[in-house]
């Protein structure tokens, strides 16, 4: 004779839900049947983004790879847009394709970079200020290649300020006081005593054995 199984209240409680998710189901089939696929497409969007993230990734690297040589010849007409053979297709090519990628972003530096070299100041304003990497000494060079990229035209002001900005990235970053030197630099030459003895008096305080701080006396005799 089979034995009598008592029931728990926990056992009524599931039952319970079990049946109410039934009911529910059978009544809103069509609307289960949505939320399920939009959770599913939800999910495959995730997993697809994740993986082409990647994928970009390694073909910006392999492509900034190949553009290093030229940019270590100076060829910066060839690293910009590619070699003749079509073997590098170049930093605009990785920028426009890659752009959002660690790799991109880097590309956009060393792009700066080469029209910077070629004089063409608008253009690599353009791609320094393009950056949005997440490497903070790029970010901190970023801001650098835009200050000298004002410096160069003559606009002291701003070149100071983005050189100032550059060196407040965070303060590991090597160049820091090299940063803080350029900035007191094109201080004095708009006579800007203010913005020149704050800096001044960083580069003394966080630098203190810094060889840009014995540097920095020759422009104090420019202030009237």
């Amino acid at each position: 004779m089979a034995k009598n199984i008592k029931k728990t209240s926990t056992d009524d409680k599931v039952l319970f839900y079990y049946y109410k998710a039934v009911e529910y189901f059978q009544n809103n089939s069509k609307t289960v049947y949505i939320a399920l696929t939009v959770i599913v497409l939800i999910a495959a969007g995730i997993f697809f983004y994740i993986n082409n993230k990647k994928a970009a990734e390694e073909e910006a690297n392999m492509e900034l790879v190949k553009v290093q040589r030229l940019y270590d010849q100076q060829k910066y007409d060839q690293a910009i847009n590619g070699d003749s053979a079509g073997t590098t297709r170049g930093l605009l090519y990785i920028v426009n394709e890659y752009g959002s990628t660690e790799s991109g972003n880097t590309a956009k530096l060393l792009l700066g970079n080469s029209y910077f070299a070629l004089l063409d100041f608008d253009n690599a304003l353009k791609y320094y200020d393009s950056y949005s990497g997440s490497n903070l000494i790029y970010k901190a060079t970023s801001l650098a290649g835009v200050a000298a990229v004002y410096e160069a035209k003559l606009q002291y002001l701003e070149a100071a300020q983005q050189f100032e900005k550059a060196a407040g990235i965070n303060p590991d970053i090597a160049l820091n006081d090299q940063f803080l030197y350029y900035a007191a630099r094109n201080y004095s030459k708009v006579n800007d005593k203010d913005g020149y003895m704050k800096v001044l008096e960083k580069l003394r305080k966080d630098y203190p054995k810094s060889t840009y701080i014995a540097l920095t006396e020759k422009f104090e005799g420019l202030f009237l």
